[in-house]
């Protein structure tokens, strides 16, 4: 019978088969699987960041498309047509809760699945490498299905459904 190496944890699923206590990739991880989900949070992030949401019951598909389609579009114009000081900081605004929204899944997220970290860590990757960190959470939940570009969302996990 191996045990595997002195203090290492094997790694364990929850009922929808889904890793728990552990990242199932790292950070960067989302180079492993460029088709879809590094091209996804990259290009479509709106998209991918509704997949996440409605894959763990978080929330309607089509109501966070939207939402988060509404900001990125917002933030673009003003960047590009508006020189008004009054709109700028509209989109600082707006990028401060679309970076606390992402702080708040990430942290969700790893609750849920029982991964170890801090509400510090999270914040850090969200600032810093947003699209890594959303592409770590959509691997992690399985919202896409690899080779497989797919602009709907996955079917919400079974233990997560109200």
């Amino acid at each position: 019978m191996d045990h595997g190496p002195i203090g290492m944890a094997h790694p364990s699923v929850n009922v929808d088969g889904i890793v728990t206590g552990r990242w199932k990739i790292g950070i960067f991880g989302c180079l492993d699987t460029c088709i879809p989900n590094t091209a996804m949070v990259t290009i479509c992030p709106c998209v991918s960041l509704a997949q996440v949401t409605t894959r763990i019951g978080y929330g309607e598909y089509f109501l966070h498309v939207l939402l988060a389609s509404f900001f990125l579009y917002i933030m673009y114009l003003t960047l590009c047509f508006v020189d008004a000081m009054w709109f700028q900081i509209i989109v600082g605004i707006l990028s401060f809760i679309m970076f606390l929204f992402m702080c708040h899944l990430r942290c969700k997220v790893r609750d849920l699945f029982h991964i170890p970290g801090s509400i510090i860590e999270d914040c850090l990757c969200a600032l810093f490498c947003g699209c890594c960190s959303l592409a770590q959470m959509a691997t992690h939940v399985e919202s896409y299905k690899p080779g497989d570009c797919q602009f709907e969302a996955r079917a919400t996990l079974p233990s997560f459904q109200v």
